[in-house]
């Protein structure tokens, strides 16, 4: 099967973790083509990616759409130029170990997504997004999928058409320009409406393989974002093959004195000062040609659990990934004696449960 690695990126601020992205592909899955659009590259860029001789770049921008609803779009240009399979990563994500025996034993019309975050919005109860675009419901899954690192072959092309249809109609448009907590949580952003099309009637029998939290993919998403369980998975099994920095984004953070934070604030900086994504892309730090100061640590405490942790990414933050994990369950028991509320409003909001 014809095959090829799908990156578009616009943002010159990303330019540093797609740069990692491209050296981790070239480290462990040297032999796999990859199609890279991205139009603001500037000379240094042009000269710097003779690294990577497997990366077609192209320079000439997609007609519409970018930031997270580029995908289809960007799948289908290559698609239609004759690639059968392609594989879309998000410019954020660090690939670990060769990606290609994840997807060689599925059939030719599976589709492959991540098991979305455990942040607000994760679950699909009962097909909830389908239902609130309208669609019949073929099937359930147990939360929301994540886009960030997506297979798909020839056989999918008209569920792309579709994804970038709702992603183009106007009533989803309009949501985009709300703050992220009023959308309703079907167009919260492209995955919510990749989901809705997942489980709905018309798509039901595509076959979907999930990357799993931890075991395939790390999902670092702040405070929450790499569980006890996932680190010990990651200690006794082989390790993920994707490290994904989906909140706080290391290279580009404005690191403040710790004198600065509140206590909150400063938890939080300190775990992203030991995110997963920081540790497994130092190993490329001499490659970059750029600025490598943020993968230093900024904090005392970020300085001395990375040391505790001997920097193995499945140790270093434990003590803090335990503090966040008895946080987070005090919260579900606490939530559990709370009076009951219909869990979303019509137009697929959060209800407000005012007193």
């Amino acid at each position: 099967m014809k095959s090829t690695i799908c990156i578009a990126e616009d943002r010159e601020s990303c330019e540093p973790c797609l740069k990692l992205l491209l050296l981790s592909l070239q480290s462990h899955s040297p032999e796999t083509l990859i199609n890279l659009c991205y139009p603001i590259a500037k000379e240094a860029f042009v000269s710097w990616i003779r690294k990577c001789p497997q990366v077609r770049l192209r320079t000439a921008p997609l007609k519409s759409g970018y930031g997270w609803n580029v995908k289809p779009q960007a799948i289908m240009q290559l698609l239609d130029q004759g690639f059968e399979e392609v594989i879309w990563i998000d410019s954020d994500v660090i690939v670990k170990r060769n990606l290609l025996p994840l997807f060689s034993n599925l059939s030719n019309d599976s589709v492959a997504a991540t098991e979305n975050t455990l942040e607000h919005g994760r679950y699909d109860w009962n097909g909830v997004r389908a239902r609130l675009w309208g669609l019949p419901v073929g099937r359930a899954l147990p939360f929301s999928l994540n886009s960030g690192v997506l297979r798909v072959t020839k056989e999918n092309y008209q569920l792309m058409e579709r994804w970038w249809a709702l992603l183009q109609s106007d009533k989803y448009q309009e949501a985009q320009q709300a703050p992220w907590a009023q959308r309703p949580i079907h167009m919260l952003g492209d995955q919510d409406v990749l989901t809705a099309l997942l489980t709905s009637q018309e798509f039901s029998g595509v076959p979907i393989l999930i990357l799993r939290r931890g075991k395939d993919i790390i999902q670092f998403d702040g405070i929450y974002g790499y569980t006890i369980a996932e680190r010990m998975r990651n200690v006794i099994g082989d390790g993920p093959a994707f490290v994904h920095s989906v909140a706080g984004k290391p290279w580009s953070e404005q690191w403040k004195p710790a004198s600065t934070h509140v206590l909150r604030e400063y938890i939080k900086s300190v775990y992203l000062d030991l995110s997963p994504y920081t540790l497994s892309a130092i190993r490329f730090k001499d490659e970059l040609d750029c600025q490598t100061e943020w993968m230093e640590s900024h904090y005392v405490l970020s300085r001395i659990l990375r040391v505790l942790g001997m920097q193995y990414m499945p140790l270093v933050g434990l003590p803090m990934a335990i503090f966040a994990d008895l946080a987070r369950l005090a919260h579900f028991v606490a939530n559990s004696f709370r009076p009951s509320f219909s869990r979303l409003e019509p137009d697929g909001r959060q209800p407000s449960h005012k007193r």
